[in-house]
């Protein structure tokens, strides 16, 4: 009886370290599968800032563009009110001159 004893004690422990053994390469295999789907969210959101980043600069040029075509329009406004008012003072000076 002592060696069906000692054989069922093995076959025991076998059986517990090979359980061990499962949960552990189960408890890797979780981990490793958790650590993959925390780098593809930082993967993600670095994208994703990215783009926020480059989505910001695009506009800023394009608000730069347009400022610049702005201050165009306003010195070209400035030059015909200038015209505007020399052509005024001319017609006043002629008015002075007939009365």
């Amino acid at each position: 009886m002592s060696s069906s004893v000692a054989v069922a004690f093995v076959i025991a422990v076998l059986a517990v370290g090979g359980l061990i053994a499962v949960l552990a390469v189960g408890g890797l295999l979780a981990y490793a599968i958790y650590q993959w789907g925390r780098q593809l969210a930082i993967s993600r959101k670095t994208r994703a800032e990215l783009t926020t980043s480059e989505e910001y600069r695009r506009l800023s040029e394009m608000a730069i563009t347009a400022q610049e075509h702005t201050d165009l329009k306003l010195a070209e406004i400035n030059m015909q009110l200038a015209q505007l008012r020399d052509q005024l003072d001319q017609v006043q000076k002629v008015l002075k001159d007939v009365e």
